[in-house]
């Protein structure tokens, strides 16, 4: 009876093996503490016709059915404006733009996402004063200039912003909201969304965890809402229009107690039965230099990227353009190479992030440089360290970080553990296949 339970234990094993590997499940993900996820497909890449080659992956009709939506500052629009259209958005046909002032600018017609409110809620309210100084300004051909003020008209663009792509595209299965700063990989983004259903109620992003809030998608890294999800939202707005019109109303919220547009999008949500599914670290926060590279962002698919700079951009296209294998979906483990040849045993004037381990004088490994490489050195996790003054910070994944000006006597080292770095790869690497991580919430 033993040896005929083993024997039959064992068959059980075999075809449960079977199963998940002709069905192209991951195994691992299963086990308890690990994220699931699902592997996205290469996409054909048809022979080069544009000049650097970037957009024959993505096929002529891709976004028949996916409007890209950009929200930008009027003193954004001559300065940094250009730069992205010519970059991120050079394979996008037709992106909406939205900012505080209507104008025709690069071949685009740019809406006033505050155009319909009415003029009583900004008389009322001193943080539309800077929105009446873009007007004047803009009347008398003055040139703008970008300033903090400005900042405080972003979080109420978000609802309008909202209402009125419904309204002006509404037609389409996916809204994809984006900023200036914000990279995406529309090959991965497309691979993405044929997984989905645009018929449900889909709220998308990078999630944040605020406390007693709703989990809400961070508005920098991009996020996507379903057609469904924004007719339900339009339709909730009827409830609050001045004289029927998209896009003239704050939802009913005093906008003045809350923090940011992003925010409130999910709180509004919620309201009416949406919550947020969140994708990183495919929708991700950070820049190639500030990435966490580590067993959770490896194998996984990058659709976006955020707080990028005029550089960063150049230097990511370059990068792309360059791919040997660009049929494949763009994955950590490939950005890495990117960053890769910067990262040497030590370099002074430099911070490479550390933050998971942190010593303080007067605990030993905050006393020098060598005493910081040597707690990273006990600390088996341990793959890189920084050292500044009566501080020494150890990190568990792989950042290669900025340059760090010295102040006065205050001077950043940091170094990390190359065999480490490369006893990882070898762990991780090569990645099968690109990870779609499975949502989180």
């Amino acid at each position: 009876m033993v040896r005929l339970f083993r024997v039959r234990t064992l068959l059980l094993a075999v075809a449960c093996f079977i199963i998940l590997s002709f069905f192209g499940t991951p195994f691992l993900p299963s086990l308890p503490g690990r994220r699931g996820y699902d592997y996205l497909r290469d996409l054909p890449v048809a022979a080069k016709t544009s000049v650097d080659g970037l957009c024959d992956s993505i096929p002529a009709s891709a976004f028949d059915n996916i409007q890209v939506v950009l929200k930008v500052g009027t003193a954004e629009v001559g300065s940094m404006l250009p730069t992205y259209l010519g970059s991120v958005l050079s394979c996008i046909p037709d992106p909406l733009i939205f900012s505080d002032h209507q104008e025709k600018a690069f071949g685009h017609t740019i809406f006033d996402a505050l155009g319909y409110i009415p003029k009583e809620m900004k008389a009322d309210n001193p943080d539309y004063e800077i929105y009446q100084e873009i007007q004047n300004l803009k009347k008398e051909n003055a040139t703008l200039e970008k300033n903090n003020n400005g900042w405080k008209l972003d979080k109420y663009k978000f609802l309008p912003m909202m209402e009125l792509a419904s309204a002006l595209k509404p037609q389409k299965s996916w809204y994809f909201f984006v900023e200036l700063d914000t990279y995406v990989n529309w090959e991965n983004l497309l691979r993405f969304l044929q997984s989905l259903n645009p018929s449900k109620a889909l709220y998308i992003g990078s999630p944040v965890w605020p406390p007693n809030k709703p989990v809400f998608a961070h508005g920098g890294s991009g996020f996507i809402l379903s057609q469904t999800a924004l007719q339900r939202l339009s339709k909730h707005g009827e409830n609050f229009r001045t004289h029927g019109r998209a896009g003239s109303h704050q939802f009913g919220l005093d906008m003045t107690q809350e923090c940011c547009g992003d925010e409130v999008l999910a709180k509004v949500l919620s309201n009416i039965g949406i919550t947020n599914r969140g994708y990183w670290p495919m929708f991700n926060g950070e820049t190639p230099s500030t990435v966490r590279f580590g067993s959770e962002q490896w194998c996984e698919a990058i659709v976006t990227l955020h707080h990028m700079h005029d550089r960063d951009f150049e230097d990511l296209r370059r990068f792309e353009r360059d791919r040997p294998t660009p049929a494949k979906p763009l994955m950590f483990e490939e950005l890495f190479k990117m960053i890769e040849p910067s990262i040497a045993p030590q370099v002074a004037n430099w911070t490479n992030l550390s933050e998971d381990v942190k010593f303080s004088s007067p605990d030993p490994p905050a006393g020098s440089v060598e005493a910081c490489h040597e707690a990273c050195l006990k600390d088996k996790n341990c793959v890189q360290y920084v050292h500044q003054k009566d501080f020494c910070q150890l990190g568990n994944t792989i950042r290669l970080g900025h340059e760090k000006v010295p102040e006065g006597d205050i001077v950043s080292t940091s170094g990390w553990m190359k065999d480490r770095i490369e006893t990882f790869k070898r762990k991780y690497s090569p990645c099968k296949d690109a990870h779609m991580v499975h949502s989180n919430p």
